[in-house]
């Protein structure tokens, strides 16, 4: 449809309508009000718009000591990326250990977090390995801060990337105490190109980008009307299907650790299998590279990756597996199985066949 969903005019208004009601939507897969909700080109920006925003707003109070961020050494790379730039602006970044199994403990949080830390940022699910992290908990270990520093004290921002954790589990981030999420529309199935920052009453932020004031201000610049639509579709589809869908995809990872087992014994499925998302596994095999075993499963016709998507084709050794594996198994590597909606246990039975055809050598 052609027009400006900011425009007067009755194509304007009917795109304006469309974003409503993908935000509405939206807002209602998650729990919180449509006002919540700013739409972003993905989740890559909404990071970057949630942590260089908050920063932004929280340090315009100086103080005679740097403000402090703690982080996970597993986040994606758009959150690292935006930590990184924020380091350059004068803060201190703080790094939490995880388990060998990938995932982080509240208890660690709580012991991290100093009286000038201003950000927390944990993900929810993460995007190689699978493995849930423990966001409710963190999110009380944030709340409880901030009632110790009371209305007057420092403010203290709980950032959560839930991307990968929004297609098979329940993500209500008020219920978590996350005061600011990120959504990305491919990974429910929605358009690429479309995401969503979901920011809590009270979680100020400025914008990263100036111009015509759309998204009450925080997110300038023409809406993407097509790709919030499709967004908005994709999140209403979600939630009448997310709990079947997660009972059938948590099925199909079971039947594919019993064709592993019995079919392929050299592989190995890296991280906590008792906190993990049903549709990620990351798996290594014995005496073959993460990245040949990719091209090999590619010329049988299945598409995995040699780490995360945002990572392939870089030939660095994954971050994430740096941190919970020991340096020789991470410089070996492996590969990032997903799946869902699409996949049937047809496909799961065919990549084990595959898996157990590549030569060792």
């Amino acid at each position: 449809m052609p027009g400006n969903p900011s425009s007067v005019h009755g194509y304007g208004r009917a795109l304006r309508t469309e974003i409503d009601r993908a935000r509405a939507s939206v807002a209602a897969l998650v729990g919180v009000e449509p006002s919540a909700v700013t739409f972003t080109s993905g989740a890559t920006e909404a990071n970057a718009l949630a942590l260089i925003g908050a920063w932004r707003a929280l340090t315009r109070k100086r103080q005679e000591r740097p403000f402090r961020i703690l982080t996970s050494p597993i986040e994606h790379a758009s959150v690292r990326e935006a930590l990184a730039a924020l380091a350059t602006d004068g803060a201190v970044i703080d790094t939490l250990p995880v388990g060998a199994g990938g995932v982080v403990s509240a208890a660690d949080v709580a012991a991290a977090i100093t009286p000038d830390t201003v950000l927390v940022s944990v993900m929810w699910v993460n995007n190689v390995l699978g493995t849930v992290q423990p966001v409710a908990e963190i999110g009380k270990v944030v709340a409880a801060e901030r009632v110790r520093r009371g209305a007057a004290g420092l403010p203290i921002l709980f950032h959560c990337d839930a991307v990968q954790a929004l297609a098979t589990l329940e993500v209500m981030p008020g219920e978590a105490g996350i005061d600011l999420m990120t959504l990305s529309g491919h990974k429910i199935c929605g358009p690429k190109g479309a995401g969503a920052l979901i920011r809590a009453f009270g979680a100020t932020i400025e914008p990263i980008v100036m111009g015509g004031g759309q998204e009450g201000g925080l997110r300038h610049g023409t809406e993407n009307a097509a790709g919030i639509a499709g967004l908005g579709r994709a999140a209403g589809i979600l939630a009448e299907e997310r709990k079947d869908e997660a009972v059938r995809t948590a099925a199909l990872r079971t039947l594919l650790g019993c064709e592993l087992a019995s079919r392929v014994p050299t592989a190995k499925i890296v991280g906590d299998r008792t906190q993990s998302s049903p549709g990620i596994v990351f798996l290594t095999m014995s005496g073959i590279p993460g990245d040949r075993l990719a091209l090999a499963l590619d010329a049988a016709g299945i598409a995995v990756s040699a780490g995360s998507a945002c990572d392939s084709g870089k030939r660095r050794r994954s971050h994430v597996l740096s941190a919970v594996l020991d340096e020789r198994h991470a410089a070996h590597g492996g590969v990032r199985v997903s799946f869902g909606r699409f996949t049937e246990e047809t496909d799961m039975r065919a990549f084990a066949e595959a898996l157990a055809h590549i030569p060792a050598h």
